[in-house]
């Protein structure tokens, strides 16, 4: 299963709530519709302040965040694709809609309804992440507290350790846990995303995007993903677990912080064949 994370800055004209309905509505229409896609999840910044999510422990686990960094986004995409071919393919006119001849072909699928010059303020920083699942996502059908968690490598360690620190025995500390989901780990690859997928005007490939992609880039070397039944259990994991989590926090990380985020699930993760019709 190849998986893409794609952040985004909100356009000026639209504030936070416009964009996230943009987002999350017209966007995600056409988005869920990409040819092939096995996945695509938005995950909008969420809007309350961290002490009323992390109670006590919010100047620890958000004072790691590097000043700018809200600055850099306000939301990202998770798209899931069988391959790298069918991600580059999946930009494509879709036929699935009904017309006077019958199905037709939709060309406004291929340019992800077009709105993107309206939507975002500059290019999508869209990269590859190798994903490791500590703990399989279970989504009942109301709205769950979702925390995102970006952490730098400690540079004692080296980038396998880290990793495998990070979903060894880090994440055991989260395995069996009341209320947990889900826990998601997702780390950057090398693997080139932007190019086939995005067009030379799209501005993708600019020095000035290529140089906020850099900073972006540098203020993590991995992003996991909790899902919980609310925020209480989320709390009471931390405290039941403070030590042990506290000691391995400073041994893996240089720095970290958690960031709660509203998800809309467009396409639901499937990770078996695909069936031998269209389904979303």
């Amino acid at each position: 299963m190849l998986k893409v994370f794609g952040f985004v800055r909100r356009h000026e004209r639209l504030s936070h709530d416009e964009y996230r309905a943009a987002h999350a509505g017209y966007h995600n229409s056409y988005g869920r519709r990409l040819n092939g896609i096995r996945g695509y999840l938005l995950n909008v910044r969420a809007n309350r302040t961290p002490e009323s999510v992390f109670a006590d422990e919010a100047g620890y686990l958000t004072g790691g965040r590097p000043d700018d960094f809200d600055d850099r986004w306000d939301g990202y995409g998770q798209l899931m694709f069988d391959s790298l071919a069918a991600y580059l393919s999946a930009k494509s006119p879709a036929r699935d809609r009904p017309g006077p001849a019958g199905l037709e072909d939709d060309q406004a699928v291929a340019a992800v309804g077009g709105d993107a010059p309206y939507l975002y303020s500059g290019p999508p920083i869209q990269f590859h992440v190798a994903e490791q699942v500590i703990v399989p996502v279970r989504r009942p059908e109301h709205k769950v507290f979702k925390v995102v968690h970006f952490a730098r490598r400690n540079p004692a360690l080296d980038a396998e350790e880290f990793r495998a620190r990070w979903y060894g025995s880090y994440g055991s500390l989260s395995r069996g846990v009341p209320g947990l989901l889900g826990h998601v780990l997702n780390v950057p690859t090398a693997l080139d995303v932007m190019t086939g997928f995005f067009t030379e005007e799209s501005g993708a490939f600019s020095a000035d995007a290529a140089a906020r992609r850099g900073a972006f880039h540098a203020c993590f070397d991995g992003i996991a993903e909790y899902w919980f039944t609310g925020p209480e259990a989320f709390r009471s994991w931390r405290e039941a677990q403070s030590a042990a989590l506290r000691e391995l926090e400073r041994e893996l990380f240089a720095g970290f912080f958690f960031q709660e985020v509203d998800e809309t699930v467009a396409v639901l993760p499937d990770r078996l064949p695909p069936a031998p019709f269209y389904h979303r």
